[in-house]
C-alpha cells in the first residue's frame, strides 16, 4: 500500500532490477555532468585568477606613469630653461651674427 491506502502493483524482481539499473545509468549520467562542470570552473577560476594579475599589474603599472608624468612636467621646464640658457649664451659669444 502507498501513503494513500492504494494497493500497489506487485512487481517482479526484474522489474525492480530494471529500475535500480536504469537509477544507476541516471546517477553515472549526472555524477559525469558533475565532473564536467567541476572541471569547467576549475578552469573559469584559474582564468579569473589570471586576469586579476594582470588588472593588479597594471594597476601598479599606471601608478608609476603617473610618477612618472609628475616628475616630467617640471623636468621638462628644467630642459627649456637649460636650452633657453644655452642659445642665449652662443648669441652673446657671437654665434648669431648680422
Amino acid at each position: 500500500m502507498d501513503d494513500y491506502g492504494d494497493e500497489l502493483p506487485a512487481a517482479t524482481r526484474q522489474q525492480i532490477n530494471e529500475r535500480f539499473d536504469k537509477g544507476s545509468e541516471r546517477m553515472a549520467t549526472i555524477e559525469r555532468d558533475l565532473k564536467a562542470v567541476t572541471q569547467e570552473l576549475q578552469e573559469r577560476n584559474q582564468q579569473m585568477a589570471e586576469l586579476l594579475e594582470f588588472f593588479t599589474a597594471m594597476k601598479g603599472a599606471f601608478k608609476v606613469l603617473n610618477w612618472v608624468g609628475k616628475v616630467a612636467k617640471p623636468l621638462a621646464a628644467i630642459v627649456m630653461l637649460g636650452g633657453a640658457c644655452v642659445g642665449f649664451w652662443t648669441a652673446i659669444k657671437g654665434g648669431a651674427s648680422r
